[in-house]
């Protein structure tokens, strides 16, 4: 079974170009790295073409974090990831600001959302 993951910075709107909800398969989780002391970056492969016009060079997550607690998080998100579905049946939350749901303690929200608009 194939594992996607989900992230929410806030609630779905009707506006398309704010991405408020993400589900990407875990297959195309390209690395993690920190951003700041408080933040951390996952990045995904997409087929997508890049987006100069916005800036969009990849498609990625921004996560707020506990300070300095990048490599706990990146932890949990890895185990998150490898652990058997336990019923999730592929579907992994990684960090659902709108309900105040995350994979790892040490992630407070998630910050924001870039991809290429596939409209």
């Amino acid at each position: 079974m194939k594992n996607y993951l989900y992230f929410a910075s806030a609630a779905p709107e009707s506006n398309a170009a704010n991405e408020e909800v993400m589900c990407f398969p875990a297959d195309q989780m390209s690395h993690m790295e920190m951003a700041s002391a408080t933040s951390m970056r996952i990045y995904f492969e997409s087929s997508q073409e890049n987006d100069a016009d916005s800036g969009i060079d990849a498609a990625h997550v921004v996560l707020t974090i506990a300070t300095g607690k990048h490599k706990e998080a990146m932890q949990d998100i890895a185990e998150a990831i490898n652990r058997p579905s336990g019923g999730n049946f592929g579907f992994i939350n990684i960090a659902d600001s709108e309900n105040s749901v995350f994979c790892s303690t040490h992630i407070t929200a998630c910050a924001s959302m870039a991809i290429v608009d596939a409209s």
